[in-house]
């Protein structure tokens, strides 16, 4: 009795399982009745020079920002210039990145030393905050 309870379990857990990969949805095909359409013959270049205005005038929108934090050992800093050059120890290649600080950065700058370990905002090759670690 006691194993005829386990297996009735044991196919009620099986069946359970089974049920979910039957639920699951299959991909769908391309559509192949567009493929098969014959191209649209060539439209001669007098017929309307203003449809052509229409694409000309329709521009992508321009790439958001790119804004990252960072963080680095300074190698160099130029206030006149306000430009900083950073070096990144621990990333997978080392490398030096040389970046202009931005005006609400440029009042952080004056405390910056080289060899002091920095965190740096940056939004396209632009310091925005400076924060001194040690």
């Amino acid at each position: 009795m006691k194993k005829m309870v386990v297996v009735l379990m044991g196919l009620i857990f099986v069946f359970s399982l089974s049920g979910v990969g039957v639920a699951q949805e299959k991909g769908k095909p391309g559509k192949p009745a567009e493929a098969a359409k014959p191209a649209e013959p060539a439209k001669p270049a007098e017929a309307k020079p203003e449809a052509a205005k229409p694409e000309a005038a329709k521009k992508e929108a321009p790439a958001k920002p790119v804004a990252y934090r960072m963080g680095g050992s300074v190698v160099s800093v130029d206030a006149a210039a306000q430009k900083i050059t950073i070096k990144q120890d621990s990333v997978k290649q080392q490398k030096k990145v040389t970046l202009s600080v931005g005006k609400k950065a440029a009042k952080d700058l004056a405390g910056i030393n080289v060899g002091d370990v920095v965190n740096v905002w940056v939004t396209d090759k632009t310091v925005t905050g400076i924060t001194k670690i040690f």
